[in-house]
């Protein structure tokens, strides 16, 4: 504690007075803080990337419908698709790719794409919260 001279004295000078106690609890209290707080920054980056998984999903949702029907592709034949340019294809691709959506597999001199498995379900269920949701308004 800092005294009128703004020195730190310390809790408890002797053992008896249950300093190293006191310690040992902080010790246990600072580990168990950070602990959590190491928990916490896991969970909201989890939560942040499953957002924008959530958001890409349903602003790309024609490319996963197509990209499903036709996988494994490459960029020509679901650009052709899509009806749109090979290069707005890439950088669509290149989205889902950096949330883990869909996976790039280079072939011989083939590049194919295709949606991550371990996504289906989730996938699924957000096309069709989406579908039903707008039926439903």
């Amino acid at each position: 504690m800092p005294d009128n001279k703004g020195h730190h004295t310390p809790i408890s000078s002797s053992p008896s007075g249950g300093g190293s106690y006191q310690t040992r609890d902080l010790q246990r209290n600072d580990q168990a803080a950070f602990a959590r707080e190491a928990l916490y920054r896991a969970v909201r980056e989890i939560d942040s990337k499953n957002k924008k998984r959530y958001n890409q999903i349903q602003k790309l949702r024609f490319l996963i419908y197509e990209l499903q029907s036709l996988q494994p592709t490459d960029v020509n034949e679901l650009s052709e698709a899509l009806g749109q340019s090979q290069a707005t294809t890439r950088e669509q691709l290149k989205k889902l790719r950096k949330l883990d959506l869909v996976i790039r597999t280079r072939f011989e001199h083939h590049t194919l794409y295709c949606i991550n498995g371990d996504f289906n379900r989730y996938i699924e269920d957000i096309l069709e919260s989406f579908h039903f949701g707008n039926k439903a308004a």
